[in-house]
């Protein structure tokens, strides 16, 4: 096996070992609470898998966009290197971004060698599948979720989150309940990937969510724990 080299960078000594799963994510409150959240569950602790949600930057209007979080991604792997074995992830939606901007973003994520986990519209239809396949909704009904567009005239919550809140019994983005989603995590890889039917597809342009490969990487990583 060969050796580790490390590039001006030298680990905290707790994780000198372990591998190193970094994710980038386009939201700054759903995503890293979950990927946090199922970091610190029990299937998931292992002392060697690391993983690191790199918080997004805030403060203007194209903070959240995928060339953005890349580029954070990319600051991340100039400042800490990289060893044979670690992943970098790039958390995006596929929503509101033109596709020149996804392709280039795809480009640069295999030219680096990093892995893109999208989906379609947006991380809530992740959530979604921890408890329903897409296959229970009718053809109407995935469009609207799709589309995920506010409801006009009571909440003005978008459709997915009032589906989520159906489901749950609420949905806050600010303070996810990762109880309601974690424990179900295998029937939502099982249901994503179920509803990825082109799976050689640099990005989703159907609906679905690419994050079940995250989902697998973390906890395949964490099969293995020396302290059981």
């Amino acid at each position: 096996m060969p050796s580790r080299q490390f590039r001006s960078f030298t680990r905290d000594s707790e994780y000198r070992d372990a591998k190193y799963i970094v994710i980038a994510t386009e939201g700054s409150e759903t995503e890293p609470r979950y990927f946090e959240d199922l970091a610190l569950s029990e299937r998931c602790r292992n002392p060697r898998v690391h993983i690191e949600v790199i918080y997004r930057e805030r403060g203007s209007e194209t903070s959240s966009a995928p060339n953005h979080v890349l580029r954070q991604l990319m600051e991340y792997e100039e400042v800490h290197g990289l060893v044979e074995g670690d992943e970098l992830w790039i958390v995006i939606d596929r929503d509101q971004w033109e596709l020149s901007m996804l392709t280039e973003v795809a480009r640069l994520v295999r030219q680096k060698g990093y892995l893109l986990a999208d989906s379609n519209p947006c991380f809530e239809l992740w959530l979604l599948l921890h408890h329903r396949s897409l296959d229970y909704y009718t053809k109407l009904e995935l469009t609207e979720l799709k589309e995920n567009r506010k409801e006009k005239f009571r909440s003005r919550r978008r459709r997915l989150d009032l589906e989520l809140m159906n489901i749950c019994g609420s949905y806050d983005r600010s303070n996810l309940k990762t109880y309601d989603y974690i424990p179900h995590i295998d029937v939502a890889i099982a249901n994503a990937k179920n509803a990825d039917s082109s799976k050689n597809d640099r990005w989703l342009n159907y609906i679905g969510s690419r994050v079940y490969r995250l989902a697998q990487s973390i906890i395949e990583s964490s099969a293995y724990n020396p302290s059981n």
